[in-house]
């Protein structure tokens, strides 16, 4: 049956109800009114006030059937539209990690079906777009290390080379360097390919996290020298959480590396840590220029550097917060970006226990 169909049939036996509510009162009135004029004749029956057994039929008959209506009215277009509730609710929970995941179909072969079976194929074609990316990511990257990794010695080589020119180790200092580089990029991709992929494994173990915040302030403290930026940690309370202490390092890494290369000299990095019910959260707010309001979302996006053209002299690929977020989701924690209101930028990220 269709919605339509469906629709029409609960308003029609709403207003078919109503209608006989109304019938029945009518009836009991004039049923009354004429007893009246059997018993006592015609005088006694034009005697009663036909407005006030009018006022009576609406009252009595009328409220009931417009309430019986509304109420009744509303209760069946519920259960009509509960099939679209429900539909627009797997649709709410659809992202990459549930796309294998069908939406219900109640089997009644209406218009809501047909819209639950297109988005199904639907979700089929992405997941197979993303599967296929994936897996281009993962065999891409896992291609190119070889050739890198051959350039790479080969320059060294160059470097090394008793009879190279002052000239060729230049350029061969140069090119090591870029090598390098396109290297950290193509290990940053194979590490999203396989996170996103599921295949990050996770080594949980009891981690003491302000030891590793404790840590981060240092490593920020030698990264930051010599541009007279201050790093505070104002509050690290105790906290230990289940995870894997290699990647909540490397997390906290990226996330110490972005604050101090998107800082201004003689800017400041705070961090804190705070326990919070069921977990940890912490806190890295740096100087620096915000990005615009319509860019912040995009922040953990790959490849995103806040500047459209890529040509900023700050050096780096834009995988950084992505990986960031992707340890994290593998933590089952929540990150996001912020604004503070005296201008500063904060990442936020909360670890369950």
């Amino acid at each position: 049956m269709t919605l339509r169909r469906r629709i029409f049939l609960y308003y029609s036996a709403t207003l078919s109800l109503s209608l006989v509510i109304v019938g029945f009162w009518s009836w009991f009135e004039l049923n009354e009114h004429r007893d009246i004029f059997v018993r006592e004749g015609v005088e006694a029956a034009l005697q009663h006030d036909l407005l006030s057994e009018a006022i009576e039929v609406v009252l009595y008959g009328g409220l009931p059937a417009i309430l019986l209506g509304i109420v009744g009215g509303s209760i069946l277009i519920a259960r009509a539209l509960r099939p679209i509730e429900v539909l627009t609710d797997a649709l709410e929970k659809t992202d990459v990690s549930t796309l294998s995941d069908p939406v219900p179909v109640s089997g009644k072969g209406g218009e809501l079906d047909r819209m639950a079976v297109v988005f199904n194929r639907m979700k089929e074609r992405l997941s197979l777009s993303f599967t296929q990316t994936r897996e281009f990511t993962l065999n891409a990257s896992h291609e190119l290390k070889t050739p890198l990794t051959i350039m790479h010695a080969t320059l060294e080589q160059t470097i090394t080379r008793p009879e190279a020119t002052e000239a060729e180790r230049e350029s061969a200092v140069a090119m090591l360097e870029e090598v390098q580089r396109l290297s950290s990029i193509v290990g940053q991709l194979s590490f999203l390919a396989r996170a996103d992929a599921g295949l990050m494994p996770l080594h949980r173990e009891p981690v003491a996290l302000h030891e590793l915040m404790r840590d981060l302030a240092e490593e920020i403290a030698i990264l930051a020298s010599g541009t007279d930026i201050s790093v505070t940690m104002p509050c690290c309370e105790p906290a230990v959480v289940s995870a894997d202490r290699m990647r909540l390092r490397q997390l906290l890494l990226n996330l110490g590396d972005n604050a101090v290369k998107y800082n201004e000299a003689g800017g400041t990095v705070e961090l804190a840590l705070r326990r919070i019910d069921g977990g940890a959260e912490f806190t890295l707010a740096n100087t620096g220029k915000a990005l615009p309001a319509d860019l912040r979302a995009r922040v953990f996006d790959r490849f995103f550097r806040g500047d459209p053209a890529h040509n900023s002299a700050i050096e780096g690929s834009g995988l950084g917060l992505s990986i960031a977020r992707s340890i994290v989701v593998a933590h089952e924690g929540r990150i996001a970006y912020e604004v503070l209101p005296d201008g500063r930028t904060q990442v936020r990220v909360s670890l369950p226990s």
